[in-house]
């Protein structure tokens, strides 16, 4: 394997990241019609006059991309079988980044065009840091921010007023908006909840930096309703879930999720060896 690969991979994945965080900021600001239906030049130019800062955001995302895209091809010409994961989920976020502008940014694409970005950030992640992972709270963590997207496109957000409760309820009664929005505060609780009985269980101390990461997540997102749903707040909440996102991949591994340490773990006392 080249030496250059990880660090590659590595700064591929930061910039996946970015992507993300500047897809939400998009998103955010209204900015998804920036470079009007025009696909994938902004506003019919290569380099779009940057007099409005609905543009200047949209066509920084896509500029971003681009870069992904370059790094990506250089991590498949480097080492094809450990970089063609990510080029394949490459290929199919542009594609979706284009039906998603030519369809007017539809809640569906908007979200499909997300959870790809989500994938291949673990796949660039994976290709630089390879082994196994547990399942249990990738997928958690995925589908909470799949629903936390679904919650934002909706326009559930503000359906479940108060914290932790929706409306004061445990059972909503507000109809299926907020049971959309309650439905993503759940998945939190209870990947917080794994979270607290993975660390209790595991001795790696990466896990205390992944819990603090959730704690503060949630502790943006009371404050953000608390608040009326400020566009600061809610890029924060964006950056922090693809970050929590990031960590799980690179932290959960089998060896120290709390089945495999249950598993591994002594289930009596050990006798000395008498013979």
């Amino acid at each position: 394997m080249s030496k250059r690969f990880v660090p590659l991979a590595w700064t591929a994945a930061v910039c996946a990241y970015l992507l993300i965080v500047l897809g939400a900021v998009v998103r955010i600001s209204g900015s998804g019609m920036g470079c009007g239906d025009h696909w994938p030049l902004c506003n019919g130019h290569l380099f779009p006059p940057l007099d409005d800062v609905r543009t200047v955001i949209e066509w920084s995302h896509r500029l971003v991309a681009g870069l992904v895209s370059l790094l990506v091809i250089a991590l498949v010409a480097l080492e094809w079988r450990r970089g063609w994961p990510a080029l394949a989920l490459l290929i199919v976020q542009i594609l979706l980044g284009a039906v998603t502008v030519k369809t007017g940014l539809t809640p569906v694409m908007v979200i499909l065009h997300l959870g790809t970005a989500m994938l291949l950030l673990a796949a660039l992640i994976v290709a630089a840091h390879p082994g196994p992972r547990s399942p249990i709270p990738l997928a958690l963590t995925l589908i909470t921010v799949l629903f936390g997207a679904l919650t934002a496109n909706l326009g559930a957000m503000a359906a479940c007023g108060g914290f932790p409760l929706c409306n004061g309820q445990l059972i909503p009664s507000a109809g299926p908006l907020a049971w959309v929005h309650w439905t993503h505060r759940l998945l939190a609780y209870s990947l917080a909840g794994y979270l607290i009985w993975w660390v209790v269980r595991s001795a790696d101390r990466r896990t205390w930096g992944l819990l603090a990461m959730v704690a503060v997540q949630i502790a943006i997102a009371a404050t953000m309703i608390q608040l009326g749903f400020p566009g600061a707040l809610q890029a924060a909440h964006a950056a922090v879930g693809a970050g929590v996102w990031a960590a799980v991949i690179t932290a959960v591994r089998p060896a120290t999720a709390p089945a495999a340490a249950f598993s591994a773990s002594p289930r009596g006392p050990t006798l000395p060896d008498t013979r």
